[in-house]
């Protein structure tokens, strides 16, 4: 087998478990290290037995052409280093959530379309197990046509440990975590950009968009999209205090079908996810705390907001490791990913509706929306056929 060489970029936690999980799929190999702590690079380089690279143009020009991309930036400057590599003519595979900004995700799309390569993003939630087998159970008409959907998603606040404290999805765990609570994301990452409002209605332009709606929601408005379909219609409310930040997000379905989210940010517990699908021929739950077969208590960090606690239900077979295997596979045969980047485009559309909702405190039309957000003359798929 010909194993395929990985570019990557981001040594921090979630970089270090992506090369954890490239690696254990027995297709790939790292051919070089990009960060800016020359430290952390260093380290893990050391693991693969790979160079490290103080610049990101510095590993594109080392690596050979055929060279994957692999991309575990913060949002903020992941579009820059996508679009440098796509340019280049590199595949890419890049970590949810793509961007904070529709544009971002526009320019990406862009770049990939005359580079013919491959942009592709992970998408974690479509392989742990309960949410492959709920998709495939509604799907078969176990509960008829989908009426009400309620899904919740609470984190405790990520402590200034959190570099030693995973918030991720744990190698072996089966428990669905966002893909946006990472190692690594410490509590500075994370407020950097909320304006914490006591509660109030939060004016236009205030904040760039975090928080509850784009940590946390994202994740199950992109997850609802895969199983209910295209959204029709979004009400959102917020409310943010010091500390907290809840979000209330309602969908309706072209199928019908309604969904309440809800994301909780600063939930005083453990990592919460749970999810209710109801229809006429009956319901499926699923909660992590209901789920969980392993519980690990530590001793925390002095100081620390986050519970110093870990549960888990061990699985013998990794998602995330699937989930890259699935990527790599798209590369190599051409199979048409899980998740497109198309997906990923209509999931922020969605989250940026919610947005307006929350500004205006009044619902928001898709088609609306759409037509008021055209996309640019760039517009493509980002994949090839």
């Amino acid at each position: 087998m010909t194993m395929i060489q990985i570019a990557m970029a981001g040594a921090g936690a979630a970089g270090m478990r992506y090369t954890q999980h490239l690696l254990k799929t027995g297709q790939a190999q790292i051919a070089g290290i990009f960060d800016e702590t020359q430290e952390a690079a260093a380290e893990l380089a050391a693991h693969c037995g790979c160079s490290v690279f103080a610049s990101l143009e510095a590993l594109l020009e080392a690596v050979p052409e055929g060279v994957v991309f692999v991309c575990s930036r913060q949002p903020e400057n992941k579009a820059r280093h996508v679009i440098q590599a796509l340019q280049q003519g590199r595949h890419v595979i890049a970590e949810l959530p793509a961007a904070s900004r529709l544009q971002d995700v526009r320019d990406m799309l862009a770049a990939a379309g005359p580079s013919a390569k491959r942009l592709l993003f992970t998408n974690p939630e479509r392989f742990y197990f309960h949410n492959a087998d709920v998709k495939k159970r509604i799907a078969g008409g176990a509960i008829g046509s989908i009426g009400m959907i309620n899904a919740k998603r609470y984190s405790p606040l990520p402590s200034e440990h959190a570099d030693s404290i995973s918030y991720g999805a744990a190698s072996d765990d089966s428990v669905s975590l966002s893909p946006a609570i990472q190692p690594g994301a410490n509590q500075a990452a994370w407020t950097d950009s909320i304006r914490w409002s006591n509660g109030q209605q939060e004016p236009e332009g205030q904040e760039a968009p975090a928080g509850a709606l784009y940590r946390l929601a994202l994740s199950d408005i992109g997850h609802l999209r895969w199983i209910a379909g295209d959204v029709a219609s979004v009400y959102a409310m917020r409310t943010v205090a010091e500390g907290l930040d809840y979000v209330l997000v309602t969908l309706k379905f072209q199928c019908g079908a309604i969904a309440n989210i809800e994301a909780y940010w600063g939930y005083p517990g453990g990592y919460v996810s749970a999810a209710e699908y109801a229809g006429p021929k009956g319901v499926i739950r699923y909660d992590s705390r209901k789920t969980n077969a392993l519980s690990i208590h530590k001793t925390g960090h002095a100081g620390a907001h986050a519970q110093a606690k870990h549960q888990s239900s061990p699985s013998f077979r990794d998602p995330e490791v699937a989930e890259f295997t699935h990527l790599l596979s798209c590369i190599t045969d051409s199979q048409q990913p899980v998740s497109t980047a198309a997906d990923v485009l209509e999931t922020l559309k969605v989250t940026d509706a919610a947005l307006q909702s929350i500004r205006s405190g009044q619902p928001v039309e898709m088609a609306a929306f759409a037509a008021a957000d055209q996309l640019d003359d760039g517009k493509g798929d980002g994949e090839r056929a």
